[in-house]
């Protein structure tokens, strides 16, 4: 039997659809989502009142790539799961910090089954400069607007100075909140439902 990433998928949805903080607070699921000015990309992100990352290693998947992606995840996200194939296990310890949480798939009669080997906790170390480039152009200048005096000055700066200013004008306490309702509201995004979705988790949670 071979597994495929959409298969883990499937699987991992339907678990979201069971956790309480997921149905009960506004939340979307995105996939493919960039981070770090398109350096790493996550597997799937959800986002509610907390950034949660997934990533996913299939069985012919190595491992090459893990240790820029664990350095860039940490920067964004407050909870991280590695869901990996039984053939990593013995691999991955070293090259992920301890709050991560891991996941084991594997196959057991003719049907996928995934295990948490590891239960992670929150980050604590969250990059606020990193996170605050997760917003487009527009989204930081009606983050400007909203929490901070600032009028003028700011139509010919660049993103990545935008991003500075954001910082350096309102707490760092307050960026992963802002930066979160800005996510759920995005349009276009990839992004599919947790609740009162069609099983294909194919549309915008309601706020």
């Amino acid at each position: 039997m071979k597994i495929y990433d959409s298969d883990i998928r499937k699987i991992l949805y339907r678990g979201f659809y069971q956790r309480k903080d997921f149905i009960k607070t506004p939340t979307i699921v995105v996939d493919e989502m960039d981070i770090c000015a398109g350096r790493s990309r996550i597997d799937i992100a959800v986002i509610n009142g907390k950034m949660h990352g997934y990533e996913i290693k299939s069985k012919q998947d190595n491992l090459e790539r893990l240790p820029r992606q664990v350095e860039d995840y940490n920067k964004i996200f407050d909870t991280m799961t590695l869901v990996v194939f039984e053939n990593h296990l013995d691999k991955i310890y070293e090259l992920i910090p301890s709050w991560w949480t891991v996941k084991s798939v594997k196959e057991k009669n003719s049907k996928i089954v995934i295990t948490t080997i590891r239960k992670g906790q929150i980050n604590k170390n969250i990059d606020v400069d990193s996170l605050i480039l997760l917003l487009w152009r527009d989204e930081m200048i009606n983050a400007l607007m909203m929490y901070t005096d600032i009028r003028k000055g700011y139509k010919s700066k660049t993103r990545k100075q935008l991003g500075e200013l954001l910082t350096a004008h309102i707490s760092h306490d307050q960026i992963p909140l802002i930066v979160r309702e800005q996510l759920k509201v995005r349009e276009p995004w990839k992004s599919v439902a947790i609740q009162q979705q069609d099983g294909d988790c194919k549309r915008m949670l309601p706020n």
